[in-house]
């Protein structure tokens, strides 16, 4: 461990392939303090479509970000930023270590290298990003940002259209690409010794299958009456942060009429087969101390490398 800083141990990997078992086998040897990086985790009640964690794991092992908000209400990725430091820092003061898991790579690029003070979305930039892209489309928009901030565009994918939009708004709004208030930002390995275990699946086909498996058994448990009873008891429409994430999104295209029951289960199943696509390009981006393929389970040859890491206590 480098001298003067203290470590924080991360988990990243794509969706179903085994995070949450991972980081229960590590805090059975490290004295760690959970910390999930799941943007629907953080919802009250919305248990069954984000395969969180029961009620057991939650007892036995500290969670941090787990049920903080109600469906109803908005949590960003700064909020996520500012939350974090503050837990790392309490964690650190109670001699443990802070211990991130979860898939919403976004939160983690933005933990790893920092957040500057962009400015708050606007609706009538937003509306106007709209109008060009009835106009213009999402390919044309992408080239022409190649030529504003190549910098930041060179890291997004084409179909990634919700962060084509961030810069294009950013630009809009402040005449300056976005790369410009990232330049000033405070990495994470600045302050911190960052140990990073990434998952990873050299067989796409068997994630393929645990994601079929997974969606199957979550409709086979009430997954279609835990959104309804979320619906119906928060007033959820699928304009609700909460109701866009995956599962969430397709049940209620469903009882809006936009989706037949038949397509329901399918459409979630290559809905998640799409998240999983796109966090394996975008995992490819992040470094990391080691790398576990093909195994939900800690190596002991990997645990013996990141205790060498952990004698600070």
């Amino acid at each position: 461990m480098k001298k003067n800083k203290l470590p924080i141990v991360s988990i990243i990997g794509p969706t179903a392939i085994g995070k949450t078992q991972c980081s229960i086998e590590l805090s059975k040897i490290f004295p760690v303090e959970i910390i999930s990086v799941d943007s629907a985790m953080i919802y009250k009640e919305m248990n069954i479509g984000t395969d969180k964690p029961n009620s057991d794991i939650l007892k036995e092992n500290i969670h941090h970000l787990i049920n903080i908000k109600y469906p109803n209400e908005n949590y960003n990725v700064g909020n996520f930023y500012h939350d974090s430091l503050n837990l790392i820092n309490d964690i650190h003061k109670r001699k443990k270590i802070p211990l991130f898991v979860g898939g919403t790579l976004m939160y983690f690029y933005q933990l790893f290298n920092g957040l500057n003070k962009l400015p708050e979305s606007s609706e009538s930039e937003r509306e106007f990003i709209d109008y060009l892209v009835d106009i213009y489309g999402w390919e044309k928009l992408y080239s022409s940002l190649k030529l504003i901030d190549q910098q930041s565009i060179a890291k997004i994918d084409i179909n990634d259209h919700q962060r084509i939009q961030r810069v294009l708004e950013v630009y809009l709004i402040t005449g300056k690409p976005l790369s410009f208030f990232h330049s000033s930002t405070e990495c994470l390995s600045d302050m911190y010794e960052l140990i990073t275990v990434k998952l990873c699946c050299n067989d796409r086909n068997v994630l393929h299958k645990i994601i079929e498996s997974r969606t199957n058994h979550m409709f086979n448990i009430g997954f279609i009456d835990e959104v309804k009873f979320l619906k119906n008891k928060y007033n959820l429409n699928s304009s609700f942060q909460s109701m866009k994430a995956i599962g969430y999104k397709e049940i209620m295209n469903f009882f809006e009429g936009n989706l037949s029951k038949n397509e329901l289960i399918p459409k979630t199943i290559f809905s998640t087969r799409q998240l999983a696509k796109r966090q394996i390009t975008w995992l490819k981006k992040f470094p990391s101390n080691y790398e576990l393929h093909d195994s939900v389970y800690m190596d002991k040859n990997i645990l013996n490398k990141i205790d060498k890491h952990l004698q600070f206590l």
